[in-house]
């Protein structure tokens, strides 16, 4: 798979605050790829690198295999972005501002217009002003979309979208990554991520913690919990686990491996209760912030 955006060793500094370190990332092609991370994790700021919206303190970025902040106005051509604050002219009706997008893109199929407003219920003779927040977001959506790009990056997409034109823009997604498009999108919604990306990245006091992709990673683990007196650890590292707590009489633990395994090697630990839990999207966050940070 070839991929699509590379970052190797970035990072961003504001003074001394850290807003990412050292993140090395590749996205593919045709990749539906979900950025998972609390407040402050990073994420917009890996995202206003990858689009040199700010400079990185070191480290490269390459999108289309071209240098993100000496060639980002040839990528940009190729490129679709919606922020999470939006902002256009409030004078400017859906219409026009979806035919300025165009042309900066250089694309004359103004016939999109009417398609991807029917598709997100937009009104494309409203001024932006007259819109509510929803409504604004979709126009941010749709210039990310309009001219079929072959990157959409999305900042918090569904924020403030109601469930219906939540399903309609990822089936949008969906399509523009089956013809080869690739979207990266941060999302705060583990649902989504879930039902919708092919792969997601953890991202924690700017560092990514975790890459992996979610039809393998999450259907082949299990998260198990043993109560037992005098638990012999011992045996567990055996499995090669990963330990995600441990108390005097109980120890939980994520484990990828043949179930048929697990019960032969634990069978012989005196247990007064296991439970074997199907791993899930809302676990691993769990797992990988466990210690305060929230959605």
């Amino acid at each position: 798979m070839t991929n699509i955006i590379e970052t190797q060793s970035l990072s961003k500094n504001y003074g001394k605050t850290c807003g990412i370190s050292s993140v090395s990332l590749n996205v593919g092609e045709g990749d539906i790829f979900g950025f998972v991370g609390p407040n402050g994790a990073g994420k917009s700021t890996f995202i206003k690198l990858i689009l040199n919206l700010i400079k990185p303190t070191s480290g490269t970025a390459t999108v289309f295999e071209k240098d993100v902040f000496k060639k980002s106005h040839v990528i940009k051509r190729s490129l679709g972005y919606a922020p999470s604050d939006v902002r256009f002219f409030p004078n400017m009706t859906t219409d026009q501002i979806l035919k300025n997008t165009l042309r900066f893109h250089r694309n004359k199929n103004y016939s999109r217009i009417d398609t991807i407003c029917n598709r997100l219920d937009l009104d494309k003779n409203k001024k932006f002003k007259e819109l509510s927040l929803g409504n604004r977001k979709k126009v941010a959506l749709a210039t990310a979309l309009i001219h079929e790009p072959k990157i959409i990056i999305l900042d918090e997409p569904t924020s403030g979208l109601d469930p219906l034109i939540q399903i309609r823009l990822f089936e949008m997604l969906e399509e523009a990554a089956k013809k080869g498009a690739t979207v990266f999108l941060s999302s705060h919604n583990l649902a989504e991520i879930r039902d919708h990306c092919t792969v997601t990245g953890f991202i924690k006091n700017g560092k990514i913690i975790n890459e992996q992709r979610l039809d393998t990673a999450i259907t082949n683990k299990k998260i198990v919990t043993i109560t037992a007196e005098n638990l012999n650890r011992e045996i567990l590292e055996r499995l090669n686990v990963t330990i995600i707590s441990d108390n005097d009489n109980s120890v939980k633990f994520s484990y990828t491996g043949e179930l048929s395994t697990l019960i032969k090697t634990v069978s012989c630990i005196e247990m007064s209760d296991i439970i074997i839990e199907n791993n899930s999207l809302a676990g691993e966050y769990i797992k990988y912030y466990d210690d305060g940070d929230k959605l």
